[in-house]
């Protein structure tokens, strides 16, 4: 199948670049070799959309026969968007490097980026429930691998464990839509879908995307916080909206919707808002992409599962645009703002057909909330793109030419998917909705300047206001990311472990063979009891 060859470069240069550094470690080798790979990759992708659809199964994958179910792999109109995605991404990842090169950035991370891509595209293309099973959990693995080698005391924290042990819940999910369709004689493939796997596949996609928790594991070191860092959220992230596009129109039930809805809205606002406040856009990016997956989500639960393509390719190409921005400068400004133009939703640009899921018939409120959220997000990727960074004009041509490039192949691939990316990608959507948002993003900027001009002499009524936003902002953020929950669970795990050590101390004590004893004879009055009955 053509559309494994992608795949296959990435993964087969990121073993050339680590046998290279085993060997003889070069620095200059193996980001040529990187950037070759990246550069073929993005080239046959773009090939690739003149020849759909495609399909390959493996069979005979296994040496027995019992497990009749086979990998399918599978590009159509749903895939190749984000196929092509994060092949723009690696590629950018890759040229945008040069600028960090002072940092020490060492080429392993580039092994973890062309590998993280390879497999990315892989669950991107995957046609059934197994191969997707499969392919979120070599992911998984992945992730675990790349956080352990990059981590300076090589042990886990809990909010890690935590962190994956929900994205592999939604993995459980995906088993249980699998066994559904298994036991009612449907093949589980996307085009058989019954209602009840339709809904745990947006529960599991949900959870995929890092909805909950929303305080995600944040890596501490700078080669984790810009080229990887951005490889290991987009990759993840593009392989569970393709599952989005692929759900029936018709597969979320109207009562059960309107809850979600209502979720979603909350839920994406609230994203929005912490993003736009954020001290850095590295801090804010989990909810970067919680609040533009956030709208994805509520197309797909408004019925319109093709309109989520629109906010899935801009959360991963302009938000991947503006975490790569790291040196500024005033001649490559116009890079970020033509990125911020990409999502803007206006009429013709590339997320404008989004507009279509998130004000689909009947009119609910909770729409309103959702065009507040992006005119949020769209307010807080202005504020960053014009934050200071590093000097671009100090530092070497070949760097002042690489990384322009790489930014531009963002902004580059952002408008070719708008215009040839899927049927219905290029359309005005909902005209009044792009300016709308985008003059409630300048009302809102207008107002958060004049607001700090006003309160530059801070007074006790500023700073009662101020604790009171800060201490709400707390509130919401305990209860949304479900941080009383997990406490709960590690206090009753506490508790277990100490009556599990307790009844372990009193078995090895000096009276264990008596207690043993006691609880045999328990143990068989009990079961005589039953037989009795």
């Amino acid at each position: 199948m053509l559309a494994l060859l992608p795949t296959a470069l990435l993964l087969l240069a990121a073993l050339g670049v680590l046998i290279l550094q085993r060997l003889r470690p070069s620095v200059g080798y193996a980001w040529m070799i990187s950037t070759i790979a990246s550069l073929l990759s993005m080239g046959w992708v773009i090939y690739l959309r003149w020849h759909l659809p495609q399909l390959a199964v493996l069979k005979d994958w296994l040496p027995f026969t019992q497990f009749t179910d086979s990998p399918i792999f599978g590009l159509d109109g749903a895939s190749w968007p984000y196929m092509f995605g994060l092949a723009v991404v690696c590629l950018a990842v890759i040229l945008t490097a040069s600028v960090r090169l002072e940092y020490n950035v060492s080429p392993y991370a580039w092994v973890g980026v062309l590998s993280l891509v390879g497999v990315g595209m892989l669950a991107v293309l995957s046609a059934n429930l197994l191969t997707l099973i499969l392919a979120w959990t070599l992911i998984d693995l992945i992730e675990l691998v790349i956080l352990q080698a990059n981590s300076s005391v090589r042990t886990l924290g809990i909010q890690t464990v935590i962190s994956f042990g929900i994205r592999v819940t939604g993995t459980v999910l995906a088993m249980v839509a699998a066994l559904i369709s298994r036991s009612q004689n449907l093949a589980p493939t996307f085009a058989e879908l019954p209602p009840v796997n339709a809904l745990l596949l947006l529960l599991a996609v949900g959870l995929r995307l890092g909805v909950l928790p929303l305080s995600l594991p944040s890596a501490q070191t700078l080669i984790m916080r810009r080229g990887l860092g951005t490889t290991l959220r987009m990759a993840p992230a593009a392989s569970a909206l393709v599952v989005l596009a692929r759900l029936p129109a018709d597969g979320i039930s109207q009562p059960v919707g309107s809850l979600l809805l209502a979720f979603c809205a909350l839920a994406t606002l609230y994203a929005a808002v912490v993003w736009a406040s954020a001290s850095s856009e590295i801090s804010g990016r989990p909810y970067w992409l919680i609040a533009l997956s956030g709208l994805a989500v509520a197309s797909v639960i408004e019925g319109r599962p093709s309109a989520s393509l629109a906010w899935g390719l801009a959360l991963i190409l302009p938000g991947s645009l503006l975490f790569l921005f790291s040196a500024r400068r005033r001649q490559v400004l116009y890079l970020p703002a033509l990125g911020l133009l990409t999502f803007s939703g206006l009429p013709f640009t590339p997320a404008a057909s989004g507009w279509l899921g998130v004000f689909n018939p009947p009119f609910q409120i909770w729409q309103v909330l959702l065009l507040i959220a992006h005119a949020v997000v769209m307010l807080g990727y202005v504020r960053f793109m014009l934050a200071p960074g590093d000097d671009l004009a100090r530092m070497e041509r070949w760097i002042q030419a690489a990384y322009p490039l790489g930014l531009g192949m963002i902004v580059l691939g952002a408008i070719f998917t708008g215009l040839v990316g899927w049927p219905g990608s290029f359309s005005p959507g909902m005209w009044w909705a792009g300016p709308a948002s985008a003059a409630l993003a300048a009302l809102a900027g207008t107002g958060v300047i004049i607001w700090r001009q006003r309160t530059s002499q801070e007074t006790a009524l500023t700073r009662w206001y101020t604790n009171a936003l800060h201490v709400t902002a707390a509130f919401l953020a305990g209860l949304l990311n479900l941080g009383w929950l997990y406490r709960g669970m590690w206090w009753v795990y506490r508790r277990m472990a100490q009556a599990i050590q307790l009844i372990t101390d009193i078995l090895e004590g000096d009276g264990g063979v008596l207690w043993a004893m006691v609880l045999l004879a328990l143990l068989f009055s009990l079961l005589q009891s039953r037989l009795t009955r």
